[in-house]
């Protein structure tokens, strides 16, 4: 940055040094390396591809924005012009054209215990810092994916992990949380993200159950067979089967008899006819790349 050096007369007083605004303000629009506190604030680099850097040698602390007991909405915005993009209301926003500059990474080093990550809190609280209890179905922590579709045009929700309070989970010093996985099927639609896994508080896994998905229901037919409609079947699918108490007790044994990979599989009784009406659960597994 250009630097003003202030040499008092011969033999005079040295000279008040004068305010960064007073120095800034008379003519240094048009610098290359411009400080401005007028409309259209910058603090800039002086040359292309150097590093600015703030708080390096003494400081412990930069502060941005609102103190704490603020309302604090300030929006902070990266390689974007100062202003948000395609709409977004995120505090934090930062864009990059360059390979993997889309990324977020925490490093954590020293011989402690400290552990690099992203960290989600939540209070009720109207201002920065003031404490106020989570309620049921409160979100504290959410990673979402946004993408771009074919028409250029739309800005589809795709899909999120997220952790939240479930029912009854609200206790006088502790949350229970349980973690969501959602994702779009290949069908869609638009925002058409379903609740694919759920994790409850104690651990208990909630499959998403419904026409080509990975798990259902199937009630054996006259003959001790059914055909099963899914499309996610192929050649290298597993199946997992067990009979349920929604139907008669099974006298033979139940297996997968039979597939047409995109099109359907088939679960059939070894005691055949004498098994008719029995029901049976479903799940599919694809084993992963070697």
């Amino acid at each position: 940055m250009g630097v003003t050096t202030f040499v008092p007369a011969a033999g005079g007083p040295a000279p008040a040094t004068p305010t960064l605004d007073a120095v800034l303000g008379a003519g240094n629009t048009a610098s290359t390396n411009p400080i401005l506190v007028a409309a259209a604030q910058r603090i800039d680099a002086s040359l292309l591809g150097t590093t600015m850097s703030l708080g390096t040698v003494n400081a412990s602390s930069i502060g941005i924005g609102n103190p704490a007991g603020g309302l604090s909405t300030l929006q902070v915005f990266i390689n974007q012009g100062g202003a948000a993009v395609l709409g977004s209301n995120a505090g934090l926003q930062f864009s990059s054209t360059t390979a993997n500059r889309g990324a977020c990474r925490m490093n954590q080093f020293g011989a402690n215990a400290g552990v690099p990550g992203i960290t989600g809190f939540k209070s009720r609280g109207a201002t920065v810092g003031a404490l106020a209890s989570c309620v049921v179905g409160d979100v504290l922590f959410r990673a979402t994916a946004i993408g771009i579709p074919t028409d250029n045009a739309s800005f589809p929700l795709a899909g999120w992990l997220g952790i939240q309070v479930p029912p009854a989970g609200v206790g006088a010093n502790y949350l229970a949380t349980e973690f969501e996985v959602r994702l779009t099927p290949l069908a869609g639609p638009i925002n058409g993200h379903k609740q694919t896994f759920l994790v409850g508080s104690d651990g208990k896994l909630h499959g998403r159950e419904a026409a080509n998905t990975f798990a259902g229901l199937a009630t054996l037919g006259a003959a001790g067979t059914v055909v099963v409609a899914n499309t996610q079947v192929t050649a290298t699918t597993k199946f997992q089967l067990t009979t349920q108490d929604a139907g008669p007790a099974p006298t033979g044994v139940v297996y997968q008899s039979a597939r047409v990979a995109a099109t359907s599989f088939t679960i059939a009784s070894s005691a055949g006819a004498a098994d008719a009406g029995v029901v049976v659960y479903y799940q599919l597994w694809e084993p992963t790349a070697p």
